[in-house]
């Protein structure tokens, strides 16, 4: 987030949080702090009059600067950090007074009613507590020549607002059209707020757009405001970045699951290579029984002389053992290799098809599914886990009480969605972020494991609702799984079709 675009986004910010008052403060992840503001009565943000509640989303050290408000908090960790614990015994329902912004350096100050310290918010260091409100800010230098900030490669030395980036820019466009742009931002004139991405991940916002030639193939989305611009910018990295820190668990498992299969299918191979040379011993057995007539067979001999179908020819033998026992001996592992192979293919089977516990026999019942989806904050509830053909992971609970747990461990922004006008199963399709977009196809398959599983499987067509998982709350007093919907994204018209079954993931 560039210092040019920040400079809008402080004056945005203090517009909205002068009078909040801090609900919470919280640290999801490593260098990033989320803080929790009630807004006055009569105040709403980003378009919405009703959202009262608004999350403060900052990164600071390193990473991709960010800074953001949104209706929507990330998941947070089951512990608290202790600087979040900190942050919340000075802060925590406190009234915002003042804000203030050194906006080259992206340094924001707040200032707050009663006795107590203020909040120093620096994307080069954590949160950090101050005596006062700092009553002088740094002043805003004199800006340089346009000719001085192309000829100068450390520039954003002196003047922090001349980021590389910028800079690079700057140097790539005409002379004149370099200076007209340098005075507007020096006048903070801004022609609208314009998201820069590479696929779905945001990587610039700016106050004006740039030349196509100067974006390097980035998708630009312009916003009307500071604030949405920042959201549009922010949220897919905080919100992207809690909920991968939540599933690399599940990603850790699915290599080590993978790293398992690989190393039981290697001991099969070795196995199998062992369980054929058994077999091959049938032939020696049926030469011994074809000689034995010649042979004292209670004698210890090293080698015989054997006839086999294609002639006699020398055989090396146990000298330990009789002839008899050599032929016994031999018989038994053939018979040993021939069970052997049947079971070998048996477990190959079985591990390839993952119907069977890939660490081996004697862990748990043959055949038997284990209740829960892949590990993260879903593990434990007996839910299914599928992946839709775009790559989005969904997760369809077996019960009412899996039904319940998988409503109360989503997101807000996941999308939620269920039969309409009947009992079936919930399912919860999972978003990196509230601004991430669900492509039709992964919407109608998610629609149709619904459907599925619910008292109309066997229909011709059914309708489904989608919801945000923050509109869908439990009935008090009600059964498990009994849910209220205060707003519909949209219904669905499905079919229930049982080949959907194939996208489910793990056991």
């Amino acid at each position: 987030m560039e210092a040019i675009f920040f400079r809008f986004l402080a004056d945005a910010m203090t517009s909205a949080l002068v009078g909040a008052r801090v609900q919470k403060v919280f640290m999801p992840s490593p260098n990033c702090l989320t803080v929790a503001f009630t807004l006055p009565v009569g105040i709403g943000l980003l378009g919405s009059p009703l959202a009262k509640r608004q999350y403060l989303h900052i990164r600071y050290g390193t990473g991709r600067f960010f800074c953001f408000l949104s209706p929507m908090k990330t998941v947070q960790p089951a512990r608290p950090p202790a600087e979040a614990m900190r942050l919340r015994k000075y802060l925590d329902g406190r009234r915002v007074v003042r804000v203030a912004a050194d906006w080259p350096r992206r340094r924001l100050f707040m200032g707050f009613s009663g006795e107590g310290p203020a909040l120093a918010l620096d994307p080069q260091s954590p949160p950090a507590l101050m005596a006062a409100f700092p009553e002088e800010l740094p002043a805003v230098a004199a800006w340089p020549s346009v000719e001085t900030v192309l000829n100068e490669p450390d520039i954003w030395r002196a003047y922090p607002q001349f980021s590389p980036e910028l800079r690079r820019r700057l140097t790539a466009l005409p002379l004149e059209q370099a200076r007209d742009v340098t005075l507007a931002l020096e006048r903070g004139e801004a022609e609208g707020f314009f998201v820069e991405l590479r696929g779905t991940t945001p990587e610039a916002v700016w106050p004006f757009a740039w030349p196509e030639r100067l974006r390097r193939g980035r998708e630009v989305r312009r916003y009307d405001s500071a604030l949405e611009a920042a959201a549009a910018f922010g949220q897919p990295l905080a919100f992207g970045e809690v909920v991968g820190r939540q599933d690399a668990p599940e990603a850790a498992t699915s290599k080590a699951r993978a790293r398992r299969l690989a190393r039981s299918l290697a001991r099969l191979d070795a196995d199998e290579t062992r369980m054929r040379h058994f077999l091959t011993r049938r032939a020696d057995a049926d030469a011994l029984a074809a000689t034995l007539h010649t042979l004292d067979g209670h004698v210890r001999l090293p080698e015989v002389m054997a006839n086999f179908p294609d002639g006699a020819r020398r055989l090396a033998l146990d000298p330990a053992l009789t002839v008899i026992e050599n032929m016994q001996k031999c018989y038994h592992l053939a018979a040993k290799g021939k069970r052997g192979l049947v079971a070998i293919a048996r477990r190959r089977r079985d591990l390839q098809d993952g119907g069977k516990n890939v660490q081996g026999p004697g862990r748990g019942a043959a055949g038997k599914r284990p209740d829960t989806p892949p590990v993260g904050p879903f593990a434990g509830i007996a839910a299914h886990a599928y992946r839709t053909s775009d790559g989005f992971l969904a997760l369809r609970g077996r019960n009412a009480k899996a039904n319940e747990q998988l409503l109360r461990k989503a997101n807000a922004f996941d999308l939620w969605l269920h039969v309409a006008d009947g009992p079936g199963a919930h399912v919860i399709l999972r978003r990196d972020h509230p601004g991430r977009e669900v492509p039709p196809s992964s919407l109608r398959e998610a629609a149709g494991l619904a459907a599925l599983a619910s008292y109309a499987g066997q229909a011709t067509t059914v309708t489904v609702l989608v919801a945000l998982v923050a509109d869908v709350r439990r009935i008090r007093g009600a059964a498990a799984g009994r849910v209220a919907v205060a707003n519909v994204l949209e219904t669905l018209r499905v079919r229930p079709d049982a080949a959907l079954e194939r996208l489910r993931v793990g056991p």
